[in-house]
């Protein structure tokens, strides 16, 4: 007969080995739940990074930029702060667009914007995944091959800036405002371009 003592004993025993299984067996689940699902959202991205729809994107941000940049080039000091004060105001945007000639370029960016979140699993991703595989992607670009320091450091600079751009125009709604929403996105994107531009002129002085 075996001793109550012993029999509790080893109970307890059959207990804790049944907890420590059971615990193990999740833990083996929710690592291979985690791995498949890093593995997922790893092959999520590289098929979005590949897309017909997300260089068209690309080529429309970059395009809206160039042309931004190249009308508020021709401003003086004093009309550029007026813009930048003034990119809450909608009445005074509308006519900066018209002045600018920006509408045919805003509708395209919407356009490819729109295909980019129907035709891909871009609007998957969350917002910290978006920002990350933006950054990577165009930091990489930017930096390859590139040995100066000073130059490396204002291409990660513009790329993180570009990124930052990029998720902006894709967090813009789609709504009346929308390319009122867009102008103060390349306005910031402007304004982050500048300041690399100087920080880059005082470390090559250096």
């Amino acid at each position: 007969m075996i001793n109550p003592k012993k029999k509790i004993s080893l109970h307890v025993t059959a207990i804790v080995c049944v907890v420590l299984a059971t615990t193990f067996f999740n833990s083996c689940n929710s690592n291979d739940y985690n791995d498949e699902q890093m593995y997922d959202t790893k092959l999520l991205i590289d098929t979005i990074a590949t897309s017909d729809e997300f260089w068209e994107f690309e080529r429309n941000s970059e395009l809206l930029s160039d042309k931004f940049q190249a009308y508020t080039s021709t401003l003086s000091a004093e009309e550029y702060n007026k813009l930048m004060e003034n990119l809450n105001d909608d009445d005074y945007m509308e006519e900066f667009i018209g002045k600018a000639n920006l509408e045919k370029e805003l509708q395209q960016m919407n356009e490819a914007k729109e295909n980019l979140l129907l035709h891909t699993g871009f609007s998957k991703l969350s917002e910290d995944e978006r920002r990350e595989f933006t950054g990577k992607t165009l930091i990489k670009t930017r930096t390859e091959g590139n040995a100066n320091s000073c130059e490396t450091n204002k291409q990660i600079a513009y790329a993180q800036a570009k990124a930052d751009y990029d998720n902006a125009i894709i967090k813009c709604r789609q709504e009346s405002s929308t390319n009122y929403c867009y102008t103060q996105a390349l306005a910031k994107y402007e304004r982050s371009k500048r300041t690399s531009d100087r920080v880059y002129e005082e470390c090559i002085k250096k």
